[in-house]
């Protein structure tokens, strides 16, 4: 077999301690006859220890949109409900292509591949190879559940017949008879053990006759279930099927039992479009917000506190399905705990994870973990992710996003937040916007869920002054949006209402400071040296050379295509064998010779060789900026270093000597193209130590 893989965590780092871990198989034997664009199969696992027997999940995804474009990483794996987050069992996901056929739609998938008798256990114990090939863990099979969606329920239909799985689930999936799923339940239920069924659908649809039917004919019990949904369809795997996979008797939020009710809107089945239902990812996050408060207030009255009976059971089941966290009543009901253990993130990631965020959030006990998985998102220019994290100063917040801060005096702010230290954050959830304030509600405020109002500037962003200082980033939950434009405030400076400078100017302060402060340079040959870096790549670690500033991993490989690069990919840029990005330069300097990139990426700070992460890390690259100076570039630097140097010298001989541009390598110091290069990285020089002055008075 010819397999080509993408491993999230280390080899050796899984194989070593059992890590969950992801792989992307580009071709599989057993679904050659599959038509579409590889990957044919992706694995994800969760901790598996040596020798575990572990469980296997099997989603048969649906129709595309994309077509016969469809790849399984970027279009299906993040709705699949193949969250193992929560699921306390070794357990092993696989998602295999479907086989296009177009059809009328020209969207259709369908799994000839997997009909056959015997085909969907000869997956699972292929996927239990390549786990055992990829961490070595030696793990053998379990139980068996297979999930569906949409179009994938035609497949699950026929594959009943021959297969006798543990669990079955049908997210939204049975537009065709149900007759094989039925006769499983039948028998499943009647043998009792732990088998178990969910049927999820909306009302009104093509699924609701056949899940109806379901009902009708399954004896209803906390383990089989027909539910219907008012989630839209396409994010009904996403909001649920993590939750199954936790406990396939959980109870679902914003499900109601179907009866076998004939017609909709009968026996507590909601209508499609009932009153006070949110449609989108946003309203739902922030409806789900609104409910957490109120909860904490039973009957409209005082506020419950963390410690207090009462909170304990809502407090597990935030820690249970916000981030799979066992916690006990003592535990909560200790002030020594709940002081070592702030559950502010653990609210926000069961908000998401109740909205319906599904595989797109990074759940975590830590706000600063999806913090910077949004920024990621939003530098990659990732489409198919809603969480993208932006400055405080670029966008206004809308109903559903969330605005962070930094706490316990930490410094977090947007340009560090990436790097290895942990600084303490904070988050809450926007649930109401008028003119001039905004509603948010956060967990753990007052040791208990609260609301408070938030000051915005005329155009909607937030302020940023006084008490609301310390705010620095809005993760938008639609995606991209537009950076806004700073009014009529002079470049770089500070909207009025805000702190400080914004944006380029923000990191040029920081690199300066650094090497003020830090490495001792004179402030004219810091300004100097870090107005090249504007120029260079406008002070963002980890942009590469082609990118814009708002995507700077995004750029044009060597085949021709744009595409968002990983840091991995950047450092093993090679050019023989075409891989990563067509051109060369990298980090704040845009190093672009292989000995200075190697240097970077192999660079030693504070006893640790950070390699690709060093791109996410500003102040590791100034180490390294600092570093190479004084060891290959001993007269630039004794320039940079010289009490009496001008800002305008400090630049020209960074220019000259140092980066030396295609624009000075081709030309003379009298051309006129080198003499505006000149000028044009001054003026930015000028406006480095600008911007250092008025944040250090």
């Amino acid at each position: 077999m010819t397999a080509s893989t993408a491993v999230l965590e280390h080899r050796a780092d899984a194989h070593r301690h059992g890590a969950p871990g992801q792989l992307v198989v580009e071709r599989l034997p057993q679904l050659a006859r599959h038509a579409g664009v590889p990957p044919d199969l992706v694995l994800r696992w969760n901790r598996v220890p040596a020798g575990a027997r572990v469980d296997v999940v099997v989603h048969l995804h649906g129709y595309s949109a994309r077509g016969r474009a469809l790849r399984l990483v970027r279009d299906k794996l993040p709705s699949s409900g193949l969250d193992l987050g929560m699921r306390p069992a070794p357990t092993l996901a696989v998602l295999p292509r479907g086989h296009f056929f177009g059809g009328g739609s020209g969207r259709g998938f369908s799994f000839p591949a997997l009909r056959r008798r015997g085909a969907v256990v000869a997956l699972a114990d292929e996927a239990i190879r390549h786990l055992n090939a990829a961490t070595g863990a030696g793990a053998t099979r379990g139980r068996l559940i297979v999930t569906a969606h949409s179009g994938g329920g035609a497949a699950l239909m026929h594959i009943l017949a021959d297969l006798d799985p543990d669990e079955v689930h049908s997210f939204d999936a049975l537009y065709t008879d149900p007759g094989p799923l039925i006769a499983w339940a039948r028998r499943k239920a009647a043998a009792g053990g732990d088998g178990a069924m969910r049927v999820l659908f909306r009302p009104g649809e093509g699924t609701a006759a056949n899940s109806l039917r379901v009902a009708r004919a399954v004896p209803r019990s906390a383990r089989f279930r027909v539910e219907c949904t008012t989630v839209p369809h396409n994010d009904i795997p996403g909001a649920y099927g993590g939750r199954l996979l936790a406990d396939p008797a959980a109870d679902l939020p914003g499900t109601a039992p179907a009866t076998g009710a004939a017609t909709t809107g009968e026996l507590g089945i909601p209508a499609p479009a009932r009153p006070g239902t949110a449609a989108t990812l946003s309203e739902r996050i922030a409806q789900v917000a609104r409910a957490e408060f109120r909860r904490w207030r039973p009957g409209g009255g005082p506020a419950l506190t963390e410690t207090t009976p009462a909170a304990g059971p809502i407090l597990r089941e935030y820690y249970r399905t916000g981030v799979g966290v066992p916690v006990t009543d003592a535990q909560l009901r200790s002030s020594a705990y709940q002081a070592d253990h702030p559950w502010s993130a653990v609210f926000v990631s069961y908000v998401m994870r109740t909205a319906g965020a599904g595989a797109h959030f990074a759940y975590s006990p830590a706000h600063q973990t999806y913090i910077r998985a949004a920024r990621r998102n939003r530098l990659g220019g990732v489409a198919g992710n809603p969480f993208w994290a932006y400055r405080v100063s670029e966008i206004a917040p809308r109903v559903g996003d969330l605005v962070c801060n930094a706490r316990a005096g930490s410094g977090a702010g947007y340009d560090n937040i990436a790097e290895p230290q942990t600084r303490a954050t904070h988050c809450d959830v926007v649930t109401e916007v008028r003119p001039g304030r905004i509603r948010v509600i956060g967990g753990n405020v007052g040791q208990t869920v609260d609301e408070k109002w938030l000051t915005t500037l005329p155009d909607g962003r937030l302020s940023t002054a006084g008490r609301q200082g310390t705010f620095f980033a809005v993760i938008s939950t639609t995606g991209a949006r537009t950076p806004m434009a700073p009014g009529t405030t002079a470049p770089g400076t500070a909207a009025p209402g805000t702190a400080g400078p914004v944006g380029r100017d923000a990191r040029a302060v920081r690199v300066m400071r650094l090497l003020v402060q830090r490495y001792r340079y004179p402030v004219a040959g810091a300004a100097g040296l870090v107005g090249n870096l504007m120029a260079e790549s406008g002070v963002i670690p980890e942009r590469i050379e082609g990118s814009a500033e708002n995507t700077p991993m995004r750029a044009e490989g060597f085949d021709g295509r744009v595409r968002t690069f990983t840091p991995v990919e950047i450092r093993d840029r090679d050019r023989a064998g075409g891989r990563g990005p067509r051109l060369p330069g990298v980090g704040l300097a845009q190093w672009t010779s292989p000995r200075r990139r190697a240097g970077l990426f192999t660079h030693v700070v504070n006893g640790r060789r950070l390699g690709p992460a060093i791109l996410s890390d500003l102040a590791a690259q100034v180490d390294y900026l600092v570093t190479e100076l004084g060891r290959d570039y001993r007269a630039v630097d004794a320039v940079l270093r010289t009490p009496a140097v001008t800002v305008d010298r400090a630049s020209d001989i960074v220019l000259l000597r140092f980066e030396v541009p295609a624009v000075v390598v081709h030309g003379r110091p009298g051309d006129p193209a080198v003499q505006r290069e000149l000028a044009s990285r001054r003026a930015l020089g000028q406006r480095a130590l600008a911007a250092y002055r008025r944040a250090h008075p």
